[in-house]
């Protein structure tokens, strides 16, 4: 006899044969106590018919103690026992996978829930035991076993069958993983005259077979896709950053949870896809919003999910998961249900979303979070020329990849909406117009709601500011990095109930540079920055000022973000006297959002052209209060030097001391006449030069309401004359 199992059918053969013996064991003790009777012809299995299948010797002895019959099956079971528990090891030791041993440790499952496992999938694999099983529980219809059975089969003691009861509750590992299950029964019974089946994806799995649970796979797919993650069409730093963190996993065990942020089509599951190839594991796809939709149980089919990741030794990729946060009752408490399983799971997980969410509780601590960006320009046009299999015109992809600002899926999407409608139309090769056809299906009309994020581009070295301004601006994020020394270290913070955050006013004309400050501070402090949309969180309806307003400031808490009020005063001005329910109520908002401030511990910035219309109660709420002042001319002429790039053609012709003396504008104004000017050298002659400068000048004094006039536009003024 080999010393060591070939197969993990040769192991399950054997522990069946060991159950047979323990059945073998139990109807001589039954037969020993004259339990079964035979009073109900039809109802119940005879002896002979057991003698039969088990091929017994049908006499009674006097006890259980003194029958020799009994103690040397006794023996037997226990050297069968130990017999596969030598086998086991010598199979381990060869490499050879047995799925038995696998369910144990993947679960953590006693020996004693082992043999649970054993006797309820028995009757799955020969309906032999259905007969045995109604024979032992003296009736014909009780042919699964129940608690009951399966107490007298593995305890030798009143003591041991109290103990062995906590393994069929429902915090069981065998119960909670949905290992075994209790047959469906329409009266409610005491738990010994319960019975057991083991549940098909169990069974399937110590057979051998690889099939995901069918319970799972109307929203579910298995995948093993080969895909390098240095052939992502993605930024360099994006690689780099997926790259260094698929290595660590590689060196970590136990739970780990990625969150992929990014438009449809920018690879997030492409992304998952490779970093599972690398970790040597499957990919199991859910779709959430299908599982959601689905009238079974919730809560079971998560259960079963994460079962089967555990089976397959796969990762599990839950898509679309920003369908589980909105304020729908059902969906708060599926997403409860599913955070709970995450923080549970103890293997890889991506969670994948195409809008901004912020995770919190126990996962968030071991989360790696990567924001996927919509593609620059030139990876655009990159997309589109590798994507199509046909060479176009290089003004024509430069054009597409100006106006949609697609991801990669996106783009290869449009091309098979453009390939279909040629096929419609009898065409082999799609042209410009199928292209554009292709992109406007792909376009998404969503707008976000109440705020804009804003990427922060600007550096210290980018605004041009008076000395005193700019080290304000340096107090302001100095401020935020000392915090935690202020308010922690030195116990202001047991001095304060409100007040904790900052609250910054950014008072000037437009264009002086207050948005720019702004970024400038997001980045230093490397923090988020959210543009509010003033016109989106005013309601004339009574409520919902104050309901944006709080989801404004409780995501901005959450997300640690700074909040950016442009133009402040159209809703911070000051606060009317009442004189209608129309006035009770703006002053009701206005008080409202002074509340939020000082409970707010995060970053706000007030930015407004007239600081006189902030009044005296919002003053006293400011930290610090920054003017901006109209730029000097020792300042335009900075600001006209720095705003050209170095990449730009130039003409050295380009006096800046002209135009910093002549031409009395903000640096937003200088900004716009600079970038029209390019477009101007662009269509002409393909340099900028002082007359696209003072052409474009011309424009931004037009539409500011400012006359050109001979004094200000000097040798240059008959360039606009001519127009």
């Amino acid at each position: 006899m080999a010393s060591y199992y070939e197969t993990n059918l040769q192991h399950i053969s054997e522990e069946l044969k060991r159950i047979d013996l323990m059945l073998h064991l139990q109807i001589l003790k039954m037969r020993l106590k004259n339990r079964v009777t035979n009073e109900f012809g039809g109802f119940c299995i005879s002896d002979e018919e057991i003698d039969a299948i088990l091929d017994l010797d049908n006499t009674h002895p006097a006890s259980e103690s003194d029958d020799p019959r009994i103690q040397a099956l006794k023996r037997y079971i226990s050297d069968i026992k130990l017999e596969i528990e030598l086998k086991k090891e010598e199979s381990q030791k060869k490499g050879i996978k047995l799925k038995l041993s696998s369910l144990a440790g993947i679960f953590n499952l006693t020996s004693f829930e082992v043999d649970i496992i054993l006797i309820g999938m028995a009757s799955e694999l020969d309906t032999k035991y259905e007969r045995l099983y109604a024979y032992l529980q003296n009736d014909a219809t009780k042919r699964q076993p129940g608690v009951d059975l399966i107490l007298n089969l593995l305890c030798s003691s009143s003591e041991e069958k109290v103990y062995a009861r906590q393994y069929f509750y429902a915090d069981s590992s065998l119960f909670k993983n949905k290992i075994v299950q209790f047959v469906e029964d329409r009266v409610q019974r005491p738990l010994l005259s319960r019975f057991i089946r083991v549940d098909d994806r169990t069974i399937n799995y110590l057979l051998g077979l690889s099939q995901i649970d069918e319970k799972i796979g109307f929203f579910s797919e298995l995948t093993r896709i080969q895909t390098n993650l240095k052939e992502i069409q993605l930024s360099e730093e994006l690689h780099r950053k997926i790259l260094n963190f698929s290595t660590f996993w590689k060196k970590t065990v136990g739970r780990r949870t990625c969150f992929l942020q990014g438009p449809r089509g920018a690879g997030k599951k492409t992304i998952a896809q490779g970093v599972s190839w690398e970790l040597d594991t499957a990919l199991l796809i859910v779709d959430i919003p299908t599982l959601i939709n689905r009238e079974a149980n919730f809560e079971e089919s998560v259960s079963r999910i994460f079962r089967e990741a555990v089976l397959q030794d796969s990762a599990v990729y839950l898509d679309h998961f920003e369908r589980l946060f909105s304020e729908d009752a059902k969906n708060i408490h599926y997403k409860n249900i599913l955070f709970k399983a995450l923080e549970d799971y103890n293997g890889i997980a991506f969670i994948a979303s195409d809008e901004v969410l912020e995770l919190s509780g126990e996962l968030q601590k071991d989360l790696f979070k990567i924001e996927i960006p919509t593609l620059d320009y030139e990876m655009r046009r990159t997309v589109w020329n590798t994507s199509l299999n046909r060479t176009f015109d290089r003004e024509d992809i430069s054009a597409l990849a100006n106006k949609f600002k697609f991801t990669a899926g996106q783009i290869n999407d449009a091309i098979t909406s453009a390939e279909k409608l040629a096929a419609l139309e009898g065409r082999d090769d799609i042209t410009i117009d199928d292209l554009y056809h292709g992109c406007r299906l792909q376009s998404n009309q969503k707008l976000t709601a109440l705020a804009k994020r804003i990427r922060p581009k600007y550096g210290w070295g980018d605004i041009i500011l008076p000395k005193e301004k700019t080290e304000q601006l340096r107090e302001v994020t100095n401020y935020i990095k000392n915090k935690g020394i202020v308010y922690h270290d030195w116990g202001f913070d047991n001095k304060l109930s409100l007040g904790k955050g900052l609250n910054i006013l950014f008072s000037g004309p437009s264009g002086t540079g207050k948005t720019m400050a702004a970024e400038v501070i997001a980045s230093e402090l490397g923090l988020d920055l959210y543009k509010i949309d003033l016109s989106m969180v005013v309601s004339k309806y009574i409520g919902e000022t104050e309901k944006n307003l709080n989801r404004i400031f409780k995501e901005a808490e959450e997300s640690n973000a700074i909040l950016f009020f442009d133009e402040a005063d159209a809703l911070f001005g000051k606060r009317s006297e009442v004189q209608d329910s129309h006035d009770r109520y703006a002053n009701i908002e206005i008080n409202y959002l002074l509340q939020k401030m000082e409970e707010n511990e995060g970053i706000v910035i007030l930015a407004t052209n007239l600081s006189k219309n902030i009044d005296d109660a919002f003053l006293r709420r400011m930290h610090f209060t920054i003017e901006f002042p109209f730029p000097e001319e020792e300042y335009r002429y900075k600001i006209w030097k720095s705003l050209f790039p170095e990449e730009a053609p130039l003409s050295d012709d380009i006096d800046y001391g002209f135009l910093a003396k002549r031409f009395k504008l903000s640096g937003g104004n200088i900004k716009n006449i600079v970038v029209n000017a390019a477009f101007l050298a662009a269509e002409n002659s393909g340099v900028i030069a002082m007359e696209e400068v003072i052409k474009a000048a011309k424009r931004e004094f037009q539409k500011i309401g400012k006359i050109c006039s001979q004094p200000e536009f000097g040798k240059y003024y008959g360039l606009i004359c001519k127009e």
